[in-house]
């Protein structure tokens, strides 16, 4: 993904400066006034549909890929075993731990009670409270996504998706893996973790569909209308001046692509596998113009 991310940006400028000088100046003038208009309607169809479209076709499918991964995630059963490894005594039931997590409060505090409802001695209780809350914070969001995955091919399911690795985050998120309406857990997940991501996925999708079909109609409209027929300057500052313009009709597709990947990369918290910073950081070009707009 980095090797193809700095191709497509030197393919990009190769291709806009080679139209440059050969165009001219003043006829290239006149298809990058076509270029800014065509981005100005692209984002206007992207920000005014994305949501709508997303909605239509891709919210209920997300909620079936949700749902269905949260049939494979055995939350109680896995720190079940984690805290058994660790000490915790078999008097600690199953329906104790499923408690723990439903229960209001912090969970390490709701676990310390149920310890001492047990009757645990406060020595054991501290060690594994202490254990518990390591294994909260390290290890358990990165057992849940791998129990997540997608038996056909092995990818990461969308259950990894905006999720922070941080322990009230991780709660809020077991809690909705818990509730016994599994199809009403997988809406709530997709409306707090996934909807953001996609809708921004979607706006990218049709920013650049619109900007095909707009650029298609107007280089149609340019052409019909003949436009560019007296325009029929030949001169080296002609060419040059064609070339620069090349330059910045590049950078400004650069820095759209950079926008709308570094909002793709924020937006999801940096969690995606084809894109995320250390695939940009690998990078020699395209990690400057994507800086640019990366907080």
């Amino acid at each position: 993904m980095s090797v193809f991310l700095d191709v497509l940006l030197v393919l990009i400028f190769i291709v806009t400066c080679i139209m440059g000088y050969v165009m001219g100046f003043f006829k290239y003038s006149a298809f990058m006034l076509k270029t800014l208009a065509t981005f100005i309607i692209a984002a206007v169809v992207a920000m005014a549909f994305s949501a709508p479209t997303y909605e239509a076709v891709a919210k209920d499918k997300i909620v079936n890929a949700v749902e269905q991964s949260m049939e494979k995630v055995d939350v109680v059963g896995t720190v079940e075993k984690q805290l058994r490894d660790r000490g915790l005594p078999q008097t600690v039931t199953e329906q104790d731990i499923r408690d723990v997590f439903l229960k209001d409060g912090d969970v390490a505090d709701n676990l310390d009670e149920v310890m001492i409802r047990k009757n645990i001695p406060q020595k054991q209780r501290t060690i594994i409270r202490g254990e518990f809350e390591k294994y909260l914070d390290k290890e358990l969001l990165l057992q849940l996504i791998k129990q997540s995955k997608v038996e056909t091919n092995g990818k990461e399911n969308i259950l990894k998706v905006g999720v922070d690795n941080s322990r009230a985050e991780l709660v809020k998120f077991i809690r909705l893996l818990l509730l016994s309406d599994k199809h009403k857990a997988a809406q709530d997940i997709e409306q707090n973790y996934v909807r953001q991501i996609g809708v921004r996925i979607t706006g990218a999708i049709l920013f650049f569909a619109a900007a095909v079909v707009v650029s298609i109609v107007l280089i149609i409209i340019i052409r019909v209308a003949g436009l560019l027929a007296k325009i029929s300057v030949v001169s080296a500052a002609n060419s040059f001046g064609g070339l620069l313009l090349g330059v910045f009709k590049g950078v400004l597709y650069a820095l759209v692509i950079g926008f709308i990947v570094s909002s793709v990369v924020e937006v999801s918290k940096n969690s995606l596998d084809g894109i995320n910073t250390d695939v940009v950081e690998k990078t020699y070009l395209f990690k400057f113009f994507f800086n640019l707009f990366y907080k």
